[in-house]
């Protein structure tokens, strides 16, 4: 009796402190909140001088609490782009332990992010639109109790990737790249950025996983083992970025090869960018450890042999179910650090030295997938310089990075024949080929970026 009364109150105060199981950002107001004349903590748009930021929330099983809320931030968005001017929109997918309160960090942190978006050049004249998609993140507040949520709160973001957040990409995707191509827009009227986070990586590629499979095999015209010029893959996005994804190698493997598979020329846009830190704890060491129980024996994974790029190399199952896709180096195609030496940014692409792209092992060297010149998938690790920590999402560094990839996509697709904007801090001294390092730093210094300690 006392262990069955005991273990109600245990259950009965774990349910007190979970967080409210329901939608958040049920209103909507119409006026700026910038003035703080009205509430805007439960809007589904909040409307800025420099831009608009709304909201659109999952329940526990991926579906849209309110279809109407989200069809209305839809037509919001889709009425910008039908102006002269355009639209600018960035999505931004959270992670573990956060939600879409007005005061959440990562909510913060995103009217930051957009402020500061708006005033750099690379949104020209669009107007900027953030698209806050929210979820469970934050199953409970105390301290301890919060720390145990792993294992639901993982479940639930795969859920989400897998039901209603493919349709709100996909419906983005028409608005703000399909109706561009289909008019021509040379200029790019609209831009198209997804960035995801720790578990919100996971959702993002749980929704777009089998989108870049399709294109992937769709670009490579033969069954061949040997590596064969493929056709050129239209982006999904201006950029898509997960930044320290909590989601295993594994779920990116079937990438990786369809990519290796193929030699893609100059005219390929970079389709994923993967960003894991040194400094990232959570994805390099506790990820590993919660992902050890759902090893369920150690006899159960396989090593798989490849032939990849005319080399043979051997895929651990163990290792991609228990390493974070930015974390395995087997996959690295770059690593990204500040040289305090030369007092500069450098990118050290793997395909041109791997022990440069700290991939130093001999025996890693060997099962290492060759990197492709243009290879559309980028798996870049950095140094704590460049994102702190795990939940370092928005810092200025990244803000940086975020807008060079947009310019290297919007001048890939182009074509150098075309003007495009920027291109002399972006471009080599020919204006054919873009030089990433060059745009990067060019940018940070828009920002106003701190120089690193």
């Amino acid at each position: 009796m006392i262990i069955r009364i005991a273990t109600t109150l245990l259950a009965l105060s774990f349910l007190a402190a979970c967080t409210p199981n329901k939608q958040l950002r049920t209103e909507f107001v119409d006026t700026n909140c910038l003035w703080g004349e009205t509430d805007c903590r439960n809007s589904a748009i909040e409307h800025y001088l420099e831009y608009d930021l709304s909201f659109i929330e999952f329940t526990e099983r991926g579906n849209l609490y309110d279809r109407s809320s989200s069809q209305r931030v839809l037509r919001h968005i889709q009425a910008q782009t039908q102006t002269d001017e355009g639209a600018a929109v960035f999505v931004f997918v959270h992670g573990w332990k956060h939600n879409a309160k007005h005061d959440d960090s990562n909510v913060v942190q995103f009217r930051k992010f957009l402020s500061r978006a708006a005033e750099n050049d690379v949104v020209g004249k669009r107007k900027v639109i953030g698209l806050y998609l929210g979820w469970r993140g934050a199953y409970s507040n105390v301290p301890f109790l919060k720390e145990t949520t792993y294992w639901s709160r993982k479940s639930v973001a795969e859920e989400i990737g897998a039901g209603g957040a493919t349709e709100i990409f996909a419906k983005l995707h028409q608005i703000l790249v399909a109706q561009d191509d289909s008019q021509n827009q040379a200029l790019y009227k609209n831009s198209y950025v997804i960035i995801g986070h720790s578990f919100g990586g996971a959702i993002v590629l749980s929704a777009l996983h089998d989108v870049l499979l399709n294109n992937l095999i769709a670009a490579d015209t033969s069954l061949s083992e040997t590596p064969q010029q493929c056709n050129k893959i239209k982006r999904f996005a201006d950029a898509l970025i997960l930044l320290n994804p909590a989601i295993e190698a594994n779920k990116v493997i079937l990438l990786k090869e369809a990519a290796a598979r193929c030699v893609f020329g100059k005219d390929q846009a970079p389709l994923m960018h993967v960003l894991s830190s040194d400094g990232d704890t959570a994805t390099r060491i506790f990820f590993p450890m919660g992902e050890y129980t759902n090893i369920s024996s150690p006899l159960g994974p396989q090593k798989l042999k490849r032939v990849v790029n005319n080399k043979e190399i051997t895929l651990f199952e163990r290792q991609l179910s228990l390493t974070t896709a930015g974390n395995l180096k087997q996959l690295r195609t770059a690593y990204l650090s500040f040289n305090r030496e030369s007092n500069n940014w450098a990118m050290d692409n793997c395909a041109d030295d791997l022990d440069s792209c700290r991939v130093t092992s001999k025996k890693r060297q060997s099962n290492h997938f060759t990197v492709g010149k243009h290879d559309p998938l980028r798996f870049i690790k950095t140094d704590r310089t460049f994102i702190k920590n795990h939940n370092d999402a928005f810092g200025c560094y990244v803000q940086g990075f975020i807008s060079s990839v947009v310019f290297e996509t919007q001048f890939v697709e182009r074509g150098a024949s075309k003007p495009v904007k920027s291109r002399s801090s972006c471009a080599n001294s020919s204006n054919e080929n873009f030089d990433f390092m060059q745009c990067f730093n060019r940018q940070i210094d828009n920002y106003d970026c701190d120089q690193p300690q």
